[in-house]
């Protein structure tokens, strides 16, 4: 693998945000000075969130747009780290509601670890006291039942060593707990997040 950022980013409907959040994520991305791609991978999509996604990717750059007929974000970021040319990951949500900072900070905790989880906790986002109680008990239950020691992991900052998660690649669920299988198993196996 090549000493790199790969930014992954599964997409399900955006066509409203696709094309700006995009370019506002690849001007952030260049201003870092380090090598990068951005992989977009629809996963379900019903409006025109492939057709824009295919046009940004025709364009020469960094961007890549792959679609599967099948909604699963799970399915999508496993496509997408298959396709990763880079030793680094992060994935991300295509609303960018966390603070970019999160890239640089993440790619260099990952000189150190395996895995780096980024907090709604830590941010300034808004979010009402139903999400916020729905988060901690889904926390709180993932934390008993699989012995994980996150204090937070449902946001979609997350980056890893591309390393750790091919070699569980045939683990990860199609659904929303790809992210808790990663976890569970590359902690199982000794990696450091």
């Amino acid at each position: 693998m090549t000493d790199g950022l790969s930014i992954i980013i599964p997409v399900l409907n955006e066509e409203d945000i696709l094309e700006a959040n995009t370019a506002r994520l690849v001007t952030f991305l260049e201003s870092l000075s380090r090598p990068f791609e951005l992989i977009l991978v629809s996963n379900g999509s019903r409006d025109r969130t492939d057709t824009l996604g295919r046009n940004l990717s025709h364009n020469p750059g960094p961007i890549r747009f792959f679609s599967l007929p099948e909604k699963g974000v799970g399915r999508a970021f496993v496509l997408a780290v298959k396709e990763a040319r880079f030793d680094r990951i992060v994935s991300l949500d295509m609303d960018l509601s966390i603070d970019l900072d999160f890239i640089p900070r993440a790619d260099r905790l990952l000189d150190q670890w395996d895995i780096v989880v980024g907090s709604k906790k830590m941010g300034a986002q808004k979010r009402s006291l139903v999400r916020k109680a729905g988060s901690a008990v889904f926390i709180l239950t993932a934390r008993f039942l699989l012995g994980l020691s996150f204090k937070d992991y449902s946001i979609a900052a997350k980056a890893y060593r591309t390393r750790v998660v091919l070699q569980n690649l045939d683990r990860i669920d199609a659904g929303t707990s790809y992210v808790l299988d990663i976890l569970y198993y590359s902690l199982t196996q000794g990696g450091r997040a």
